[in-house]
């Protein structure tokens, strides 16, 4: 496994972000399909708790929330709103947001 992190990491470094994005988009159809289907909602909880912190790591209260506001619009057409219970999972409002340090 170190040798595909060392391979992995060694062409993420080489890529510029528009080519990484590309690799991304070309390769996830291919690692979905070894998640089998009653494993696809775990995995992306999983990746979204061990992976959302990196992947904002840097950005500022701002930036998060102009990501956020570019993002609703497509979580609004791809889940199904009318069936989430927001009371449930917002029991604490503005209780999960940890600003970085230098925010403060």
């Amino acid at each position: 496994m170190k040798l595909k992190f060392l391979l992995g990491r060694a062409i993420a470094r080489s890529l510029s972000p528009q080519e990484l994005s590309e690799l991304i988009k070309n390769i996830l159809p291919y690692v979905w399909k070894q998640i089998p289907s009653n494993q696809r909602v775990g995995f992306l909880k999983n990746a979204a708790h061990e992976h959302l912190g990196a992947l904002l790591a840097g950005l500022n209260r701002e930036e998060r929330a102009a990501l956020m506001n570019d993002l609703l619009p497509l979580a609004a057409r791809e889940l199904p709103l009318s069936d989430l219970d927001f009371l449930t999972s917002f029991s604490s409002p503005g209780g999960g947001y940890k600003p970085e340090a230098s925010e403060a």
